[in-house]
């Protein structure tokens, strides 16, 4: 087999893959649910139940079922799990460590199927930003991160460059803590005012207002970032 055919073939596995995960989602039943509100609590209590079976191993097991879910699905269910089953805080650790390594293993799935079939297209300019991005793969990788650019699709997309895996990897590490942390905040304090609603005014308490005060924040970093480093606009901002 030539090195064009294993390119084309590998390149061919990855929109397979791909292909199937959309058709699963939106055209089955089963994955209709799975993106409905009731679907996604339902996925929530599937994965704390054998989650607490596992008993000690339920942190582990947490973390494997996070990094591999994410290859295809939201981390919003996952990081919601995170929060219900070990609290606000151990929560947020576990739910970095499942980002950061469902995002590792998705970029290495990518980087195997999509690079030789990808670099044979970044030509001409479209070279040279990919050299570039060899160069600067850290702060890209973290500004897009905080940026709140959609996970998975950055996932593959750094993939399919230059970009480094360890760029990559401290990047997303670094560049998803802050918002995984937020949201995990507030599915904890969500969790604490379920169990002891009482009327509307426990929607003021710190637990909620809190995290979701970081959460509006978070939205604007991105436009005070870019101002500290003189930039005008994410389109003039440098590949840097």
């Amino acid at each position: 087999m030539t090195q064009n055919t294993k390119k084309h073939l590998k390149f061919g596995i990855f929109l397979a893959f791909a292909a199937a995960v959309v058709w699963m989602l939106l055209f089955t039943p089963a994955g209709r649910h799975l993106l409905s509100p009731e679907g996604r609590q339902e996925a929530i209590q599937w994965i704390d139940r054998i989650v607490r079976e596992a008993g000690p191993l339920g942190p582990p097991l947490f973390v494997l079922l996070y990094s591999l879910g994410v290859l295809a699905l939201p981390a919003t269910p996952f990081n919601a799990a995170g929060a219900f089953l070990f609290g606000k805080y151990l929560g947020a650790v576990y739910n970095i460590f499942g980002a950061t390594l469902g995002a590792s293993a998705s970029f290495l799935f990518g980087r195997y199927l999509l690079r030789d079939f990808a670099g044979g297209l970044l030509t001409g300019k479209l070279g040279e930003l990919d050299r570039k991005a060899e160069k600067h793969g850290f702060p890209i990788v973290f500004y897009l991160r905080i940026f709140w650019f959609p996970f998975i699709v950055l996932n593959y997309g750094a993939a399919a460059t230059r970009i480094r895996f360890r760029d990559f990897f401290w990047a997303t590490l670094l560049g998803t803590a802050p918002s995984i942390v937020i949201i995990t905040l507030f599915f904890g304090g969500l969790k604490k005012l379920l169990a002891s609603y009482r009327g509307p005014s426990d929607l003021l308490s710190f637990d909620i207002l809190f995290p979701a005060a970081l959460l509006g924040f978070s939205f604007l970093l991105p436009g005070v970032v870019r101002r500290i480093r003189g930039d005008q606009s994410p389109e003039t901002a440098s590949p840097e």
